[in-house]
């Protein structure tokens, strides 16, 4: 487990850099990180004995506008990058703050 929850901080940890044109990510942002890892982890794996206590096992769950249905995967797969990205959309006010020009 401890593996796949890096693998989701890594993940989200690149899209920050990439959606904000930053080369490291500011101690400012490092909490919305981890709401951010959160979230994705619940959202696509529900079905983990220690998450499945967080969330309903088979229900949708709703951040924002976006809703999302679990996922099954032990990894991240496609299906977790569609779950990361709309995370990653629903933090934009969050993240715009920090967000770079690239010229």
């Amino acid at each position: 487990m401890d593996s796949l929850i890096k693998d989701y901080i890594e993940e989200l940890g690149w899209r920050i850099l990439h959606y904000c044109n930053l080369l490291d990510i500011p101690n400012s942002l490092k909490f919305t990180w981890v709401s951010m890892t959160i979230d994705a982890v619940r959202i696509d794996l529900p079905h983990v004995d220690e998450i499945s206590d967080t969330v309903g096992g088979s229900e949708a769950v709703k951040i924002g506008d976006t809703q999302v249905s679990p996922g099954r995967g032990d990894g991240v797969s496609n299906t977790s990058k569609d779950v990361i990205d709309k995370v990653v959309l629903n933090y934009r006010i969050d993240l715009n703050r920090y967000r770079k020009l690239r010229w």
